[in-house]
Formats: structure tokens, C-alpha cells, sequence
């Protein structure tokens, strides 16, 4: 029996003087003089650009710290589809006994395309005043698009309205239906289309309502005007659809652009707005 616990006694010195050991050839990282590794915070932001503009602040991460400031360096990537006149690029670095610093993006409005997005790559080049540097995350992907208020302006908006074959609009039958509609974020709707000659419209359309005659005025086209009051947060266009494909329809906001139209064929359904070109 004593045997027994004299050779466990010195199978547990053993292991104490192994593991000792390995704990002495632990490597320590040193956050002063150490590799310096340099990475994106993130590798993708949204950068949605009103007309008063707008910016991202995109971190650098230094896995040193530095009793200077230090600059950062980006480049932009050969993939990147925003051209220079869309954005702004900031570099402030990273400030004296930091380890985080920001690069700034600012968007252009007026230089975004009016639909779609844009691509913004950069890609993580240098960190001044870091050891031994190396790269984590060192591309990143802003992607840059118009964001426009859809609140609708305030004001007189004017609907458009042409039939050619020149006998009103017939949008569910083939001798009438409903015409457009506007529903505001208040509960207030309105309908506007071209009358037709083959029945009575449900709404007080745009046109004649007299049996069609070929010595009356034609029934080609029409506009309407609606008032949309101040405080309004939205409105719904809703488009009823075009029986015999022919109707077409442009909708002029108050400042006098064109920010929705429909040719012949149009199916029924909600009508987009350009929001951007209120």
C-alpha cells in the first residue's frame, strides 16, 4: 500500500512540473510593441442619402496602440460601380493611445442614380506608426442609394388621361369601370379617369356623359386635378387595369414633374411614385 501511494505521489509531481512547464511557454500578446493586425469593423453598410445628404462611419480596429496618431489609408477597389461626384471619403485615423479609429463615406444626392444603387468598395491599405502590420477585414462594401420622402408634397397634383381609340376609359369591362384612385394617410379618396359613352360612371369622371356620338367632342383625353392638403403622410395610387389596352396616364406633382405614368396595356395594380421627383 505504501508503494502504491509513493508512485502516485510522484506521478502527480510529474504532471505539476508538465503543466507547469506549458504555462511558462505561453506566448503574451503585446498590445504596445507587438504585430499589428488592422480590420474593417464591418464588411458591409447601407449609406440611404436624402436630399440634405448623409454619412456612415465605417471603424479601423488596430490591434496596437501607438503614442502618435496614426493614418488611415483606403483605396478604392476596381469593382466599385459609384463614380467620384457620389460620395466623399474622410479620413480622420486613429488617435494617440487608441486602438479604434473611423474613416467617414458622405453620400451626394443629386450625383445618385435616381433608381437603383451604387457600389462604394474600399479596401484597407495602411495604418501608419503600426509594427509589423497585417490585414483581418480589409475590404468593405458601401452601397449608396437615394432615399426620398414618401409623404406626398402639398398641393395641386394633375392626372393625365388618354384613350386611343378615342371612346373613354373602360379599365374592368369592356364598357366602363372604376377609374384611378387616391387613398390619403387621412381616410380621404379620390377617383379620377375618362368617362365613357357606354355607361354611367360611379365617379365624377373627366369627359361627357352623353351616348356616344360621332358629332360630339371625342372622348381621346382628359386631365383631372386633385388637392393634396398639408400633413398628409402618404397616398396610395391605385391603378383598376386597361380592358381593351388602350389607356394611358401621367401624374404631374406640384412642382410641375412627371413622377408617375402608365401606356397602354398597363396592368391593374398600386401606381409607384417617384417620390424623389415630387
Amino acid at each position: 500500500m505504501k508503494n502504491i501511494f509513493k508512485a502516485f505521489g510522484v506521478l502527480f509531481v510529474g504532471l505539476t512540473l508538465f503543466f507547469s512547464s506549458c504555462e511558462e511557454e505561453q506566448i503574451v500578446y503585446n498590445p504596445v510593441s507587438g504585430q499589428t493586425l488592422a480590420s474593417f469593423s464591418t464588411s458591409a453598410k447601407n449609406l440611404p442619402v436624402p436630399a440634405e445628404g448623409n454619412s456612415v462611419n465605417i471603424d479601423i480596429t488596430a490591434s496596437t496602440e501607438s503614442d502618435v496618431a496614426r493614418t488611415i489609408s483606403v483605396e478604392v477597389d476596381p469593382t466599385s460601380t459609384a463614380t467620384p461626384d457620389q460620395y466623399t471619403i474622410s479620413n480622420p485615423g486613429i488617435a494617440a493611445g487608441k486602438f479604434v479609429g473611423t474613416i467617414t463615406v458622405e453620400g451626394n444626392f443629386d450625383a445618385l442614380p435616381e433608381e437603383g444603387a451604387t457600389m462604394l468598395v474600399l479596401n484597407l491599405k495602411d495604418v501608419s506608426d503600426s509594427n509589423d502590420l497585417t490585414f483581418g477585414n480589409e475590404t468593405v462594401t458601401i452601397t449608396l442609394f437615394r432615399k426620398c420622402d414618401e409623404a406626398p408634397t402639398p398641393g395641386e397634383w394633375i392626372i393625365n388621361m388618354e384613350d386611343i381609340y378615342g371612346d373613354g376609359w373602360q379599365t374592368t369591362t369592356g364598357n366602363g369601370g372604376p377609374g384611378i384612385s387616391i387613398t390619403l394617410s387621412d381616410g380621404t379618396v379620390f377617383e379620377v379617369g375618362l368617362c365613357t359613352p357606354y355607361e354611367e360612371n360611379s365617379y365624377d369622371c373627366t369627359g361627357f356623359d352623353t351616348v356616344f356620338d360621332s358629332d360630339a367632342p371625342d372622348w381621346t383625353s382628359g386631365s383631372a386635378t386633385i388637392e393634396i392638403p398639408d400633413g398628409i403622410e402618404s397616398a396610395e395610387w391605385y391603378f383598376p387595369g386597361d380592358n381593351w389596352e388602350e389607356i394611358s396616364f401621367s401624374i404631374v406633382a406640384p412642382n410641375g414633374n412627371i413622377v408617375a405614368q402608365g401606356n397602354p396595356g398597363t396592368p391593374a395594380g398600386p401606381i409607384e411614385i417617384d417620390f424623389c421627383a415630387q
